[in-house]
């Protein structure tokens, strides 16, 4: 990632043309990525949703519950 990020232009090719909204889109994503600062350093996850930064179900819970938006996932709410 980081050394096509360096390249100007981009060495990125698509199979497609974008046009219209979807260049407008990818133009906007680059743009967001130009912004992001990579370090060589291990990947790390980080749960926002606690202080630990520590995933726990309770915390997805409560997320999801103040959330103005419910999941729709069949595979979420499908239980027995």
């Amino acid at each position: 990632v980081a050394t096509i990020m360096q390249a100007t232009p981009l060495n990125i090719q698509f199979r497609r043309v974008l046009v219209g909204n979807r260049w407008e889109a990818w133009l906007h994503l680059v743009r967001r990525l130009m912004e992001v600062q990579l370090h060589h350093q291990p990947d790390q996850l980080c749960w926002k949703l606690t202080r630990s930064g520590q995933f726990t179900v309770k915390s997805m819970y409560i997320d999801v519950i103040n959330s103005s938006v419910i999941p729709s996932s069949k595979h979420v709410w499908k239980v027995k």
